[in-house]
Parts: C-alpha cells; sequence; structure tokens
C-alpha cells in the first residue's frame, strides 16, 4: 500500500493522537498544511486506513477490517421515505432486528424495527405511521405491551437519544456503533437476542470492522451505560480496547 510508509513513525502504537500522526507524515516525507492534513485525515478514514479510536486519537485498524454496512429491509426504507417527506428536517434512525443476523448464530426470522424520534415530536409521527400501518405501530411500549401486541415488521418508536451518532450513508442508517450500545441499553432489543450471544457479538464485529470507539463510548454515556459496556468487554470478551477511558 502506496501510504504505508507515512505511519513509520506510529507505526508501533496502539494509538496515537492527531499531532504525533502529522509528525509521523513529516518523518516519510509528507508535507501538507492543516486543512489538507485534516482532509487527508477524513480521507484515509473513509478508505479504512485509520480508525478513529476516541477524540482526537486514532489507530490503525488490523487485518482486513472493512466499514460496517446493512441493507435495509424494504420496509425500513419505506418509513424512511415517508418520514423524510412528512417531516423533511425531523432527526430519526431506525435499527431493525434482523440486522443482529449478521452478528448472531441462531438467526432472527421476525423483523422489527425500532425508529427513534425526538421526543417532542414522536405523537405527531406516530399518528403518521398507524395510518399507513394498522395495527403496527407502538410507542414507548413496556415489554408487556410489546410482547402481548407483537407481529412480524411491527414498528416500535422510542425517543432518540441526543447526539446518537448518525448513519455514514443515510442520517437514518444505524451505525454499528449505535447497534452495539443499543442491544445493551434497550429493553426491548436486548430481549430479542440471548445474552450468551452478547460476547460473540461484540468479538465478531470488533473482528470484521472499523469500530470507532471514542463514537461508542460517547453515547453510551449519553444513555448511561458506558461503564456496564466497559466492564462487559473486559470480563466477557477478549477485545482490547483502544481507549482505556
Amino acid at each position: 500500500m502506496a501510504e504505508i510508509h507515512y505511519f513509520d513513525g506510529i507505526k508501533n502504537k496502539e494509538s496515537f493522537t492527531r499531532q504525533e500522526l502529522l509528525e509521523s507524515f513529516r518523518m516519510g516525507g509528507f508535507e501538507l498544511g492543516n486543512a489538507a492534513f485534516c482532509k487527508k485525515i477524513e480521507s484515509m478514514i473513509k478508505e479504512g486506513l485509520l480508525i478513529r479510536a476516541g477524540r482526537n486519537l486514532y489507530c490503525i485498524p488490523q487485518g482486513n477490517k472493512s466499514a460496517y454496512s446493512h441493507k435495509y429491509s424494504e420496509l425500513a426504507v419505506e418509513v424512511a421515505g415517508l418520514l423524510k417527506e412528512k417531516y423533511p428536517l425531523l432527526d430519526f434512525s431506525i435499527l431493525e432486528l434482523i440486522q443482529l443476523n449478521d452478528f448472531v448464530n441462531h438467526q432472527l426470522a421476525h423483523n422489527t424495527l425500532f425508529l427513534s424520534i425526538e421526543a417532542d415530536i414522536m405523537d405527531f409521527v406516530f399518528d403518521t405511521l398507524k395510518e399507513q400501518y394498522p395495527g403496527k405501530v407502538l410507542i414507548n411500549p413496556t415489554a408487556e405491551i410489546y410482547h402481548q401486541y407483537w407481529s412480524d415488521n411491527m414498528i416500535v418508536i422510542v425517543k432518540l437519544t441526543t447526539e446518537a451518532p448518525k448513519g455514514m450513508v443515510e442520517p437514518w442508517h444505524s451505525r454499528l456503533e449505535k447497534l452495539l450500545v443499543d442491544i445493551i441499553s434497550e429493553q426491548l432489543i436486548s430481549e430479542a437476542v440471548s445474552k450468551s450471544e452478547y460476547p460473540n457479538i461484540y468479538e465478531d464485529a470488533f473482528a470484521r470492522y472499523i469500530v470507532d470507539e471514542g463514537c461508542m463510548f460517547r453515547y453510551a454515556k449519553r444513555r448511561g451505560t458506558d461503564k456496564k459496556i466497559r466492564k462487559f468487554i473486559k470480563e466477557k470478551t477478549n477485545i482490547i480496547l483502544n481507549t482505556k477511558r
């Protein structure tokens, strides 16, 4: 790979700062200004040559890791299109249960859409969707209500956590970092998969895909589960985090 020698100054570091990366570039004879350097970093992240490991912290991906992507169901794309048409300024995200089939041993045969919506507009979105999908939409259900009324392709509206990470391709896509947090933080999602599958889900995700640890833990902190997830990773998996705190 043509650019690998630009990492000579940091190749033995598990993680490094932006300044350390800049100094490594210069050691390799790569001179550029601040704006060009920032642009170069963003380009390398998109190409999978760098991983954001935290705030002002980066690392070089090991193995054949790729950026996470998921081909959303027709229902998810349809719901997203409807919301974008009716509420063009709405901030929302969709996580569907079948996304977990990329990681679990026991495949999920039935799907549920978890639609995260800004709190002050949840009722309006509920009214819109229940007309389009009668009998298929629940808003902030308890576990008891969810299981009582559940059916395949149910749409569950929940409150969107502020500063939740946005998708790379479409803002409403659920990034891998959000998925990893939500399966532990969102009760209804966590009940869909056996707890015995969790270590494999995390290890498989970290082994195959680029995980922005800083993004994941910032979101987990917003959900109040950052310490719980760190403890889980430390005690139940073989993952070595690049971010220590």
